[in-house]
């Protein structure tokens, strides 16, 4: 199988103490043309992820040092490493692990044992998705004229979005928190550069994210709902409708790999 393709400089992380389960995912991705990087817990991945610039980490439940569910929260909570997919891996079969995991920021979520080539396709999906919102958040920022202040303001915006995505409860207070100024400054602020209220910019945002995840296969459109922050199911599918002129089940996931 050549190895010349898109995916020859990306780097993903294997993150799994069993060392011929791990050892055979790094194979089959090597064989796909990914460099691949190996750890045998959670405390190596966090020293790898430190050195090397990966773009995807995979990472079982169970470890010792520091466990995969919690080098997940660790990478998450981390500035600068927060945007990685992060592929949990695991033998527990339950919703409620599930959701820990999703709730965490986890990209996705495989029960053992697990089809590779189903893993090998999320992974190219996911490297190939984060690139695409990479190229378009560059394009955008071209695009723009705002002043220097503003694109402050616009990434304090997202990046408390980004933070609470799964938070239904968040609110205008939250995001006054952060800035230091009044909430009637704050929402005129909003309408000048966005032309939105800030409600109106954090349903957006989610249900873009919503909309990639369908994409991706990655989870239910009842799990979508939660891991967006939507407080119920009609809503999301009111609003989804709104601004995709289809509905949330409709949605067809891309099952052609950007070459």
């Amino acid at each position: 199988m050549s190895r010349k393709n898109t995916f020859l400089n990306d780097k993903i992380l294997v993150c799994e103490d069993d060392s011929r389960l791990r050892e055979n995912i790094s194979t089959i991705l090597e064989l796909e043309g990914f460099q691949v990087y190996e750890a045998s817990n959670g405390k190596e991945a966090l020293r790898l992820l430190h050195l090397k610039r990966i773009n995807l980490v995979i990472a079982d439940w169970m470890m010792p040092e520091i466990t995969g569910i919690e080098l997940l929260k660790e990478i998450k909570a981390n500035q600068k490493l927060a945007h990685i997919p992060v592929i949990m891996l695991t033998a527990k079969n339950n919703q409620t692990d599930k959701y820990e995991a999703l709730l965490a920021m986890a990209e996705d979520y495989f029960t053992k044992p697990f089809d590779m080539k189903e893993l090998t396709l999320k992974c190219k999906n996911l490297i190939a998705n984060r690139k695409l919102v990479l190229r378009s958040f560059i394009l955008e920022k071209e695009k723009t004229n705002y002043e220097p202040k503003d694109h402050k303001f616009i990434t304090d915006i997202k990046e408390i979005i980004n933070e609470n995505l799964a938070n239904e409860k968040l609110n205008l207070n939250d995001f006054i928190a952060k800035f230091n100024m009044s909430k009637s400054s704050f929402q005129k602020n909003v309408r000048r550069i966005f032309g939105k209220t800030i409600f109106d910019i954090v349903i957006e945002t989610r249900l873009i994210e919503a909309k990639e995840i369908l994409e991706q296969d990655a989870m239910s459109v009842a799990e979508v709902v939660v891991v967006c922050g939507f407080k119920n199911h009609n809503f999301f599918t009111r609003k989804f409708k709104e601004k995709f002129g289809i509905l949330p089940s409709r949605v067809k996931p891309k099952t052609a790999l950007i070459k």
